[in-house]
C-alpha cells in the first residue's frame, strides 16, 4: 500500500508544485485553510485510513490534519460532508488530487458492492470478491469490496488452490490433478475446482474440494446442482452474473456468487474537495 501511495505521489509531482509556488502559498505568511471532502452523489464512505498515510508519506503530517465525519462503510447521501482537512494551503492543494483519486475509486467499489449486497438481501447467499482488480491496487480494491459487504475469497495465487478450465486442459489427467491437490492441500486455505457442466462436476467431486465453482451455469442448472450436491460441498456460481440476475442465482440456494464487476467495473464515486479560508 505504501509503495502504491509513493508511486502516486511521484507521478503527481507533489514535491514541486509549480502552481502553489507561483501563488506564493509556500511562504510562512500563507494562510491556513480548511477543506471539506464531500460526496456529490450517494456513495459509501471507504478509504479514510489511507488519508493519514498519504499525508505522512508526503511529509505533510505535521502541517495538515484530517478529521472524519463518517465511519467506514457508512452511507453518504448527496452533498454529505465526509472528511475535513485543516492546515497549510500548499500541502492541501498539492495533495488534493492524490487523495481524491484513491478515495473516489475506493468509495465507488464499496458502493457498487453494496448495490449487489442489497440485491441478495434475505437469500442467505454470500457475495465474493475476485482477483479482477487494478494491478497494484489489489489490497485496496478488496478492502473496498469487503467494506461494501463482500466476503473474502483468495487474494493471491499463493493462498489457495483453485483449479480452473485452463488447468484442466493443461494437466495430464484429472487423476494427476487429484494427486497434486493432496500434495499441496495443507498449504492452501481452501481447495476449489471449476466445473463447466455436470460431467466435470462429477469428476471434480473426486478431488474432495471444499468448494466447487459452477462456471457459466444457467440458473436452472445451478438449482439442480444445489439439489444434487449442495449437502456435500460448498457451491459457488460465477460467470455472467450481474446486478440484474444476481438474485435469481442466489435464490437457487447456492452458497456463494462471485462478481468480478464489483471491482473491475465499479464507477468512481463523485467526490469533491471544497476550501474555506479560516478567519
Amino acid at each position: 500500500m505504501e509503495e502504491l501511495i509513493r508511486l502516486a505521489l511521484r507521478e503527481d509531482g507533489v514535491n514541486r508544485d509549480l502552481t502553489t509556488l507561483a501563488c506564493n502559498l509556500d511562504s510562512p505568511s500563507a494562510k491556513q485553510v480548511r477543506a471539506t471532502i464531500l460526496a456529490k452523489s450517494k456513495t459509501i464512505a471507504c478509504g479514510y485510513p489511507l488519508v493519514p498515510t498519504i499525508l505522512s508519506l508526503a511529509g505533510s503530517a505535521n502541517r495538515l490534519r484530517p478529521f472524519k465525519l463518517a465511519e467506514e462503510g457508512q452511507s453518504l447521501s448527496a452533498n454529505a460532508p465526509w472528511i475535513i482537512l485543516e492546515g497549510a494551503a500548499s500541502d492541501l492543494l498539492r495533495l488534493e488530487r492524490t487523495i481524491l483519486n484513491f478515495l473516489m475509486r475506493m468509495c465507488g467499489i464499496a458502493m457498487h458492492t453494496r448495490s449487489a449486497i442489497d440485491t441478495l438481501a434475505g437469500t442467505g447467499c454470500k457475495l465474493l470478491h475476485t482477483r479482477k482488480t487494478a494491478p497494484g491496487h489489489r489490497r485496496l480494491d478488496i478492502y473496498s469490496a469487503i467494506t461494501g459487504g463482500a466476503h473474502p475469497h483468495r487474494r493471491s495465487l499463493s493462498e489457495s488452490i483453485l483449479v480452473k478450465e485452463n488447468h484442466l486442459s493443461a494437466a495430464a489427467s484429472i487423476q494427476a490433478i487429484v494427486a497434486g491437490i493432496e500434495k499441496y492441500r495443507a498449504e492452501a486455505s481452501f481447495v476449489e475446482i471449476e466445473a463447466r457442466d455436470f460431467t466435470e462436476l462429477k469428476y471434480a467431486m473426486m478431488a474432495r474440494p471444499n468448494r466447487i465453482l459452477l462456471d457459466n451455469f444457467k440458473v436452472e442448472d445451478v438449482r439442480r446442482t444445489v439439489e444434487l450436491f449442495g449437502s456435500s460441498v460448498e457451491l459457488e456460481a460465477s460467470g455472467g452474473i450481474t446486478l440484474a440476475n444476481a438474485r435469481a442465482f442466489a435464490e437457487t440456494g447456492v452458497d456463494y456468487i462471485s462478481m468480478g464487476a464489483i471491482t473491475h467495473s465499479a464507477p468512481a464515486a463523485d467526490l469533491s474537495m471544497l476550501l474555506d479560508w479560516k478567519p
